[in-house]
């Protein structure tokens, strides 16, 4: 995550705990030398400074700040100096909204999002937090991200569960639709099936995809209660589009998911990839004894 030196100002500035220019009021709390000394710890650094030419606290976060610029260590460094809920009467929201003024030029967001921290009778109980999400197209490369074995299903299935654990419900959910979308197209290799790369439509992709697991729900020698279930199925997959559309990282979201609905969806589409699976070892297994 590499910033411009504007966007490295802006946060220089939340981080010091001084007023933005132009703007006569602090947007954060203020930070001594020790205290952003401290700050930077929390990333690895060791700095101790003497008594006597010790440097300005400005030029001392600027140069961590440069240090930092280009690394993955970035944007947690930038929730970490909003991380100010009820000091002094200050409003992170302010100072992340200071930020984002430069940060979306070079590509990258603020946002708030919501973690489960537990429940006070049927009441669900949050927290907000910060995370900082990149503006630019996310480019899936699913071939490196799923192979045919129930081991890399369940390891992309215990990344989403880690995830919804830390109250990134969102994250868990793309996690989730990133998983069914890579298996769908690893089926349609295996089979030898002509599709679109790019498409990243879970609906269209089953619907090629169906076929050749003889999974289609109007097959004439299917009994009555395989088609209920066949047509459940399909359902199922247009519920997973559409969840994450609305709930998760990939596209701007219009609700903050809650802990059960990102469960929900994970353990949905686990159960889906194991059953396509197994659909495929079945149909590659009669094709092999009638041939």
């Amino acid at each position: 995550m590499r910033l411009s030196p504007k966007s490295l100002l802006a946060i220089e500035t939340i981080i010091n705990g001084e007023a933005p220019r132009g703007q006569g009021e602090r947007l954060s709390p203020y930070r001594t030398l020790g205290e952003i000394t401290s700050f930077f710890r929390a990333f690895g650094e060791r700095d101790i400074h003497p008594r006597s030419g010790a440097p300005s606290r400005s030029s001392y976060t600027s140069e961590k700040l440069e240090k930092f610029n280009g690394t993955e260590d970035m944007s947690r460094i930038i929730c970490n100096a909003l991380d100010f809920w009820g000091e002094q009467n200050l409003s992170p929201e302010h100072a992340a909204a200071h930020i984002n003024t430069f940060l979306r030029r070079d590509g990258f967001e603020i946002i708030v999002e919501e973690r489960y921290v537990g429940m006070r009778g049927d009441e669900e109980l949050t927290e907000p937090y910060f995370v900082v999400r990149s503006l630019r197209p996310k480019v899936l490369h699913t071939p490196s991200l799923i192979k045919l074995s129930e081991e890399s299903i369940s390891e992309h299935v215990a990344k989403a569960r880690a995830k919804i654990e830390s109250g990134d419900h969102a994250g868990a959910i793309s996690n989730a639709y990133t998983l069914i979308e890579g298996m769908l197209k690893e089926l349609l290799r295996r089979q030898g099936v002509t599709f679109n790369e790019n498409e990243g439509d879970i609906r269209a992709l089953y619907k090629v995809c169906a076929p050749g697991l003889n999974l289609q729900p109007k097959g004439e020698n299917l009994e009555s209660y395989l088609k209920i279930i066949l047509e459940g199925l399909q359902k199922q997959v247009s519920g997973l589009y559409e969840v994450p559309n609305k709930g998760s990282d990939r596209h701007a979201r219009r609700y903050n998911p809650a802990r059960h609905h990102a469960k929900l969806a994970v353990n949905s589409a686990f159960a889906l990839c194991e059953f396509l699976l197994d659909s495929h070892d079945y149909q590659s297994k009669r094709k092999k004894q009638s041939a």
